[in-house]
């Protein structure tokens, strides 16, 4: 991830400070693993500005890092950043108590709240993170660009997002009904699919066609299989083939699935492992085209780089108040999962299509760890989200639970629960393991303009 420096300046103030802040920002930079964009020098008035902001138009960034060495000129960061378009961090520099005389005082503190505050005024999205001065060569300040890292991955992942709804919604559950203008509002694109498609490239594929074959091999070393099942997995690898095909032809960035019943009863099957393997590839896939949960995976997932789940609200835990079982069928990456994972036949579409019709689901264990999750909707024209944190516990479940699933606990969890319904918001969460609940927060509320819920 590439990150320009922007230094503000005001000249009545220490120029050795600036001098010395490019090089100390640019080294913290590459040690967070990202590369500096790096300007000839500060900025302090309009000339220098409009000079910089062709420095931008020059060196394509994922953010910008506006650092203040001193107490800064906030008309000229106005003017220099205004149209970037990307995500910006203010950084102000600490003052040392044994440094406070006219020579080195920063005043930094100071400039920062002006220059956040012209900001604000005109409407331009930039984020400020705890502390609210940083010692540059600090672990704290790392932390810092790991949390912009993760914003900058949601925001510029975010932008002109296409979705892809393969079938309709799984007729008996209105829960994830979704507005698709309500989509467009926010840059977002769905394109819509009925199933005959999906069938159609399918029954066109043969056996022998090395992209099926090469699935095939891919599927069956992906989990653990009973045995005499070939028949099924080549089967699964012509749907594989079939959703990857429709993802490039369409240029997709996530996928939902209307998975049941019309592919169980038409290719015998059920196609948690194919979502679980796009999964593990951070292309976000889920079932029961649940489409804005889809979108709050993508966002989950591009926070914590690397795979997004969605699960179901599915049990209570016994009588603990403030955990309870996380779960769905099988589409979730393997990756999140503990390593005794195996392909079972579906027992509810068993009871209903018989044994055989469902086999597919990649069941097993989450793994124990904290978590960021939300959850979403869509409401008179506005896309709007629930944000918190929770963590999975090494807490077993009975070997018979079927499907992945996990215990999870919350904070507050009662009170939570009570307002997810008190607003109407869905049986599904999304979720990624780690903190990024600050970044998903930012991204949100800041550069997205989701509307957002938190507790």
């Amino acid at each position: 991830m590439k990150f320009a420096i922007f230094i503000s300046n005001r000249t009545t103030f220490p120029q050795q400070l600036v001098t010395a802040a490019i090089s100390e920002v640019a080294q913290a930079i590459r040690e967070s693993g990202n590369t500096p964009i790096i300007p000839e020098g500060g900025v302090a008035d309009d000339a220098q500005a409009l000079r910089y902001a062709n420095f931008l138009k020059e060196n394509p960034c994922d953010g910008i890092l506006a650092v203040f060495p001193n107490f800064g000129d906030e008309s000229s960061c106005l003017t220099a950043l205004r149209d970037a378009g990307k995500p910006i961090l203010f950084v102000a520099y600490a003052d040392r108590l044994d440094q406070l005389g006219p020579a080195v005082r920063r005043d930094a503190f100071c400039g920062k709240i002006s220059a956040v505050n012209l900001f604000r005024q005109c409407n331009i999205p930039c984020t400020v993170l705890e502390p609210h001065v940083v010692e540059i060569t600090s672990e704290t300040f790392q932390e810092n660009l790991k949390t912009f890292s993760a914003i900058c991955r949601v925001v510029n992942g975010m932008k002109r997002l296409r979705t892809g709804s393969i079938g309709a919604r799984c007729t008996p559950f209105k829960t994830v009904r979704f507005d698709e203008v309500a989509f467009e509002k926010y840059g977002i694109s769905n394109e819509a699919f009925d199933l005959s498609e999906l069938f159609s490239i399918i029954r066109n594929m043969k056996d022998s066609d090395f992209a099926v074959r090469e699935k095939a091999e891919f599927i069956n070393k992906y989990s653990c299989w009973p045995a005499n099942t070939e028949n099924v997995q080549l089967r699964m690898a012509k749907l594989a083939v079939a959703i990857d095909q429709m993802i490039e032809r369409y240029r997709l960035d996530l996928v939902t699935l209307r998975c049941w019943t019309e592919l169980e009863e038409e290719l015998k099957l059920s196609p948690c492992v194919v979502l679980s393997m796009l999964n593990d590839r951070k292309i976000c896939a889920n079932c029961e085209v649940d489409t804005v949960n889809a979108i709050a995976m993508y966002a989950l997932s591009l926070a914590a780089d690397a795979p997004g789940a969605c699960l179901d609200w599915n049990n209570n835990y016994g009588d603990d108040p403030d955990a309870c079982i996380l779960f769905h069928c099988g589409p979730t990456a393997a990756s999140l999962m503990e390593k005794d994972q195996q392909i079972v036949d579906h027992p509810m579409f068993a009871r209903v299509l018989g044994c055989g019709n469902g086999l597919g689901c990649n069941q097993g264990r989450m793994k124990a760890g904290k978590f960021t999750w939300a959850t979403g909707m869509t409401r008179e024209g506005e896309l709007i989200f629930v944000l918190d944190k929770g963590e999975f516990s090494t807490q077993k479940l009975p070997p018979e639970f079927f499907g992945c699933g996990g215990v999870a606990h919350f904070y507050n969890f009662q009170y939570k629960l009570r307002q997810l319904l008190r607003y109407g918001f869905p049986h599904h969460m999304s979720l990624s393991y780690g903190d990024n609940f600050t970044a998903m927060e930012e991204a949100f509320y800041c550069y997205l303009n989701y509307s957002i819920l938190t507790f």
